[in-house]
């Protein structure tokens, strides 16, 4: 089975592939393929007939707040399987292409994915994957007339919008508030600034939570992120964040918010369904591998 590492030069065939592809996983924006090329781990499976498989797993630079007994994280970005490979026989050797160069770092990572589709969960699985946790998606729908019964978002924190400055005070807090798997770097946190509205809670001048809001569409936007430090949990500071995220997407017009937490994480889902947030859809699993 030929498997070779795909290089800039490759970049239409694994277009066409990923746009033809029989089974295809992809956690990227199509402009990002080139620089994900270049800067993840990307292997192509060949035969006569050009690329039958293509895998992209991407090693995140180990953030300073990451615990020294967490593995690096590396991420899977994506996979895509032309029609006639089944996922069993043909995932495993594109994934064995990129763990033996990845089990070559002087620090292994482990690779994570969140897994919607079950042909990919049962290959996974399958080539050695565990799940790891389940993730639960919440909407709140008709924002606008759910918005004037809804508390108004006062508290004990002061919020303001969040600045550069402000992103390595927020990673400590976020890495105090999840577990190694969940935690943002403080490249995430600058990828959340430049995207969504970032919105901090003070105690006088320490930042004890936040929460990020990103439009997903013009009617529906996501809330990606509400973290409380641990200190300050019970509050009220994640009540007061939450309704000033639900108030500023009614009065910005959107018709929906969502967002998703862990299936165990009963204290986030009150507070969730405490709004008048309702699951939608089946748990996603969050599977890893670890090399190291």
């Amino acid at each position: 089975m030929n498997i070779v590492r795909a290089v800039e030069t490759d970049l239409p065939a694994i277009r066409r592939l990923i746009q033809t592809a029989r089974y295809r996983y992809a956690d990227y924006g199509i402009e990002d393929l080139p620089s994900l090329a270049s800067k993840a781990e990307c292997r192509l499976g060949m035969d006569a007939d050009g690329p039958w498989g293509f895998i992209s797993v991407q090693v995140e630079a180990r953030p300073p707040t990451l615990p020294a007994f967490a593995s690096p994280r590396a991420y899977l970005r994506a996979l895509a399987l032309r029609t006639g490979h089944a996922p069993r026989q043909f995932v495993a050797p594109l994934l064995a292409a990129v763990e033996d160069e990845l089990r070559r770092r002087a620090e292994p990572p482990q690779i994570i994915t969140y897994s919607g589709d079950p042909w990919m969960e049962e290959a996974l699985l399958a080539a050695g994957y565990a799940t790891a946790d389940k993730v639960q998606f919440f909407e709140l729908d008709r924002l606008r007339q759910r918005s004037r019964s809804l508390p108004k978002p006062a508290g004990p924190a002061c919020l303001r919008p969040a600045r550069a400055p402000d992103l390595e005070a927020l990673a400590r807090l976020d890495a105090a508030a999840f577990p190694p798997l969940w935690h943002f770097s403080r490249q995430d946190l600058l990828e959340l600034l430049m995207r969504s509205r970032l919105q901090v809670a003070w105690r006088e001048d320490e930042a004890i939570g936040y929460a990020a809001l990103i439009a997903n569409s013009g009617s529906e936007a996501q809330l990606a992120r509400l973290a409380v430090r641990p200190d300050a949990q019970g509050r009220g500071v994640g009540r007061q964040l939450l309704a000033d995220a639900i108030h500023y997407a009614a009065h910005a017009g959107y018709r929906a918010i969502v967002l998703n937490t862990q299936t165990d994480n009963a204290r986030s889902q009150r507070l969730y369904r405490a709004f008048g947030f309702l699951p939608i859809a089946d748990p996603i699993a969050v599977l890893v591998h670890k090399l190291g």
